[in-house]
């Protein structure tokens, strides 16, 4: 039982420094947002560049941040288990060679077919915008080579729990995208006004310099610790074997939010132009509630839960799980609760600029509602998986995904034509909590000793205090007047809906530990202490 004891500590210091790396990447990344949505505005260029866009951002998250991580940290575990640490950098120098030579063979060919999977996600749209979604793509799509790999080296340094630089890199890809498309086009605007169409390969091209550079900037650390890529097919290691092994079923489950999201890029090619930014705009948004919350706990988490597995500590494992997804919904619900009573005020401060006009302003808001409802749901199904990942459990996920993909497909179909957007995003939510059901039912069967009851009372505790503080954001938006369309200036509405969302912060967290939140106690009693107060 000792090695369960601090895990506690370790695992919040832990997810307390990843999340504040996460903030500053999400915070970098609201102006990579706002500088996109200034540039290229919500029309048919701008739908072209997110469906493009989509496509290496998807299937990042099977070989990147996705199953390549939950596959290989645990495969890294037991190999320093079995063999010791100078097996650990050999593997992990094999596995990554190997990975990246597949993803090199993998670029190639989707290049070689850009064209037909360009038109097939804009199916109904015209032939331009197609032509365009494949040109931009043929520029993006690299990019899944240099952030996977990247992603492997944030693996590797989360091993040795450096997890600032890992959750960080993010930050230095939004400032690349930033300058890369600035300067360019104020070049570019030297010789006249710059179609969106060119501002649109601008904007593929600031993906490349934004990974090219976050690559280079984790070189050095993993270098110093003694970490290495041997680049070859080496599949006759039987450790890389088992990590791809491993990787298979769980694509499906790893990547099943992103599925969703491309089935909802394939449906919305029906709607007007603006759909797809719409949902992309949306979508970041989203990203930005899970990324801070719920990713920073998984990503400081599976080390943790893998050795314990490992070990067969299921005591510890059960209280790092519980304990992971407890403070993702404490923090993960009012969030969500947040953003869609807030959702107009907020969507006008970020996107109501340059060539994003009010109006596409006003549809990202009204998605935004619907994408909130499922934030949660997600967050906690993606904590769960990293435990299943952790016993070394792939194939349930995968079968759990593939119905909640099915599921995700007949809701959208039912919600596309009344709903629009909101129906996408609202179809992405509900499908995510029947896989949660799913995967909670799972981890029942698989994990010794699980007992549910004080998740749900925390959940229920957290979920009372994020109505109340969802009420006084409500009031306030329509005591400042908020919602008038003369509080879109953007620095007066800026001074009135910040203070507003900190008061809603303040009740929120009192509001959570009076009712008896476990975590929201412990923050209480600590922030307490340091004020002298007890």
């Amino acid at each position: 039982m000792s090695d369960s004891a601090p895990a506690r500590p370790s695992l919040l210091r832990s997810a307390g420094v990843v999340g504040f790396m996460t903030l500053l990447s999400r915070l970098t990344g609201l102006l990579q947002t706002f500088f996109l949505s200034h540039v290229l505005g919500a029309g048919a260029a701008a739908d072209a560049y997110a469906v493009a866009f989509r496509l290496p951002n998807l299937l990042r998250r099977f070989t990147a941040e996705g199953t390549m991580t939950a596959a290989f940290l645990p495969t890294l575990a037991e190999a320093e288990a079995a063999e010791g640490e100078a097996a650990v950098k050999a593997v992990a120098a094999r596995f990554l060679g190997t990975l990246l030579v597949l993803l090199l063979l993998g670029v190639a060919l989707v290049l070689l077919f850009m064209g037909p999977l360009a038109g097939l996600l804009t199916l109904g749209r015209p032939e331009t915008q197609s032509e365009l979604t494949a040109r931009l793509g043929r520029i993006m799509f690299p990019y899944l080579a240099l952030v996977s790999l990247t992603a492997g080296f944030a693996g590797l340094l989360n091993l040795r729990h450096r997890f600032a630089l890992a959750a960080s890199v993010s930050v230095f890809w939004n400032l690349a995208f930033i300058a890369f498309g600035w300067i360019t086009l104020q070049v570019l605007r030297r010789n006249g006004q710059v179609p969106l169409e060119t501002v649109a390969v601008v904007c593929a091209l600031a993906v490349l310099a934004g990974g090219v550079l976050q690559l280079l900037v984790m070189l050095p650390a993993v270098r110093k610790e003694g970490f290495g890529l041997s680049f070859g097919l080496h599949l006759r290691d039987p450790w890389v074997l088992k990590a791809l092994r491993r990787m298979g079923p769980g694509l499906l489950a790893a990547g099943i939010y992103p599925i969703n999201a491309l089935v909802s890029t394939m449906l919305a090619s029906s709607l007007p132009n603006g759909a797809q930014m719409v949902l992309y705009n949306s979508g970041m948004m989203g990203e930005m509630v899970l990324g801070l919350f719920a990713m920073s706990l998984a990503t400081a988490g599976l080390p943790t839960l893998s050795r314990q597995a490992e070990a067969r500590d299921w005591p510890g494992m059960n209280r790092s799980l519980t304990q992971s997804i407890s403070a993702s919904a404490l923090l993960v619900l009012p969030a969500s609760v947040g953003l869609a009573v807030l959702a107009r005020p907020i969507c006008a401060l970020l996107f109501r600029t340059g060539a994003y006009h009010p109006a596409a302003s006003d549809w990202t808001a009204l998605t935004l509602v619907f994408q909130s409802v499922g934030l949660v749901f997600v967050a906690a199904q993606r904590l769960g998986n990293q435990a299943l990942y952790a016993l070394k459990d792939y194939r349930g996920p995968a079968a759990l995904a593939g119905g909640t993909l099915l599921l995700n497909v007949a809701l959208s179909l039912a919600l596309l034509k009344p709903l629009g957007t909101g129906g996408l995003a609202l179809a992405n939510g509900l499908a995510s909590l029947a896989g949660l059901a799913g995967l909670l039912l799972r981890l029942r069967r698989r994990l010794p000793g699980l007992d549910l009851r004080p998740l749900l009372n925390a959940t229920a505790r957290a979920l009372a205090a994020s109505i109340l503080m969802g009420l006084l954001a409500w009031g306030g938006a329509r005591f400042l007047a908020l919602d008038a369309p003369h509080a879109f200036t953007r620095i007066p509405l800026a001074g009135r809906l910040l203070p507003l969302v900190a008061l809603c912060a303040v009740v929120y967290g009192l509001a959570a530990a009076g009712f008896g939140h476990p975590e929201a106690k412990e923050l209480a009693r600590k922030i307490g202490r340091k004020a002298g107060l007890r």
